[in-house]
């Protein structure tokens, strides 16, 4: 969950590189500013989202810019770690 004009999130994106900052900012997201042309809002609102970025992995929510190491260990990855950027 973000905010379009969240400066957090921007920075949640960048960690993941520039390669995929343009596929996530298109698609990996739920949009909760009501005055942007692609919010929901009421997704946010129903999922109780308080601050942005949030993350929502196997119904736990995490709030803030997450590291890639955190979000591989939450998510189980498996592969790789060796993360190209780091915070």
């Amino acid at each position: 969950y973000v905010a379009y004009w969240c400066p957090h999130c921007h920075e949640q994106k960048l960690l993941f590189g520039k390669e995929a900052y343009q596929i996530i900012n298109d698609n990996s997201k739920v949009e909760c500013a009501s005055d942007s042309p692609n919010g929901k809002p009421e997704l946010c609102k129903a999922a109780k989202i308080e601050s942005f970025p949030t993350w929502v992995i196997n119904g736990k929510s995490y709030s803030g810019v997450q590291n890639l190491e955190e979000l591989a260990n939450i998510t189980g990855y498996t592969g790789p770690k060796n993360f190209k950027y780091f915070r």
